[in-house]
């Protein structure tokens, strides 16, 4: 018999979550203006500063028209720069404001406290499984 509560899809959507909110309130707790999705922006380019919306929609797999509102109150917000491609004007790269580049270590230190929360009384080879199950199963579904 089919049960909501026992189904994989809806226990990953509870579970991130629940994630996103605990992300959120650390952030908020600290006083810095950023969101879980607003992390996720700043961590890719925290990995390659100066790319396109295009690319950082992709990498976080979300559709363009909500990155590039993400990114305009990001920018507006001064958490990063956008400057027009060099060869194509039409091409905004995006780069990491001054002061998010200072706040990285703060930044992921937050994200790892959440993990950490998230992963407590789990044993790390069993964490390490789960993360490749739920890759398998992104897998199999895109």
């Amino acid at each position: 018999m089919y049960k909501l509560d026992d189904s994989l899809g809806y226990k990953l959507f509870q579970s991130s979550r629940v994630m996103t909110n605990r992300l959120n309130h650390y952030f908020r707790l600290k006083g810095y203006p950023i969101t879980h999705e607003q992390w996720q922006v700043l961590s890719r380019l925290y990995d390659r500063d100066g790319q396109t919306q295009q690319s950082l929609a992709v990498l976080n797999e979300r559709d363009e028209p909500s990155v590039s509102r993400l990114v305009a109150n990001m920018e507006r917000n001064g958490l990063i720069v956008r400057k027009s491609h060099k060869t194509d004007k039409r091409i905004n790269l995006v780069y990491l404001s001054e002061e998010s580049k200072q706040r990285k270590d703060v930044y992921t230190e937050i994200a790892r406290r959440t993990i950490a929360d998230a992963s407590a009384g789990i044993d790390p080879e069993e964490f390490e499984r789960t993360l490749r199950i739920l890759d398998q199963i992104r897998r199999n579904l895109s």
